[in-house]
């Protein structure tokens, strides 16, 4: 290689240049602990050229130092490159790690918030049906409390009203007792002045009937004894003694007076006295008239004697 592209490569890779500056320092550094040591006699000034000879002379050992350093450095910078790369693959793993674990741990934690959400929204839960359940237990209480203060006080009004009735009904029953009563002894009373007017008006149609059985008896003994007269009229004695006989004389008749039958019974004569009776009955027929319609009787008795 000539000094001219030495040169253009020492100006074109500035890190080559400062590698060749301190490879020479460090040359210059070893040289000069070389002069100083103690069991080496100091090198003589005048054997200055010598080095430099010695670096133009190594010119193309330089050139392959350099090279091998050149090699060396880029070996290091695709080292470092590759470890840049590794650790950027690293960093980048990490910070995949890192955001996978902060996702995670922001998951987890969104799950135990989720989860402590839920929890909580459950303890709301429970309380909101403990709170209804109470809620509804109170009601239930209020409204029991309240159906039995109704139903007392229905009770009471029925009782109120049940005594109330039974006041109105006992009033009423007693307004009903007092008035029956007083119907009663109306009807006692009246009872007892129809009985009187009753029993006067008895006493009268007794009196009446009395009388006018009397008169009707009067008027019967009289019809009886026009009947007897007329009878009587109409005997012819017999040729037998006669005295001291008698007979119950039974004449049926019509309304006429026309003469039906004739029954003799108790005859106390003889054969031809009875005989001589009955023809006088049926001859007298018709019979007088009674003098009142209520005194004729279609059977009649009478006793018939014969005269002396």
């Amino acid at each position: 290689m000539s000094k001219s592209g030495l040169w253009s490569e020492i100006k074109s890779n500035p890190k080559v240049l400062a590698l060749v500056i301190i490879f020479h320092v460090v040359l210059v550094v070893l040289l000069s602990i070389s002069l100083f040591d103690d069991e080496k006699p100091a090198m003589p000034a005048a054997k200055k050229h010598t080095i430099i000879d010695a670096v133009v002379v190594d010119a193309k050992k330089y050139d392959e130092q350099k090279k091998k350093a050149a090699d060396k450095l880029l070996a290091e910078k695709k080292r470092k490159k590759e470890l840049e790369r590794k650790k950027a693959q690293e960093k980048k793993r990490q910070a995949e790690l890192k955001k996978k674990k902060a996702e995670k741990k922001l998951a987890e934690k969104k799950r135990k918030q989720e989860l402590a959400r839920k929890k909580e929204a459950e303890k709301k839960k429970q309380l909101a049906i403990a709170k209804k359940k109470e809620q509804d237990r109170l009601k239930k209480e209020k409204l029991k409390k309240e159906k039995l203060a109704a139903e007392k006080k229905r009770k009471e009004r029925e009782r109120i009203e049940a005594e109330k009735q039974k006041k109105l009904a006992a009033e009423a029953e007693k307004k009903r007792l007092a008035e029956e009563e007083r119907k009663r002894r109306a009807e006692e009373k009246a009872e007892f002045e129809r009985e009187m007017l009753e029993e006067e008006r008895r006493r009268e149609e007794a009196k009446r009937q009395a009388e006018y059985a009397a008169r009707l008896q009067t008027l019967r003994e009289q019809y009886i004894m026009l009947i007897k007269q007329r009878v009587d009229d109409n005997w012819l004695r017999p040729a037998t003694n006669v005295v001291g006989q008698s007979c119950d004389v039974f004449v049926t008749q019509t309304m006429s007076g026309d003469v039906i039958d004739v029954v003799l019974q108790s005859c106390t004569g003889d054969k031809a006295f009875q005989r001589s009776v009955e023809r006088a009955v049926r001859k007298a027929s018709p019979l007088p008239v009674p003098p009142n319609p209520d005194v004729f009787e279609r059977k009649i008795l009478f006793t018939f004697k014969p005269r002396k």
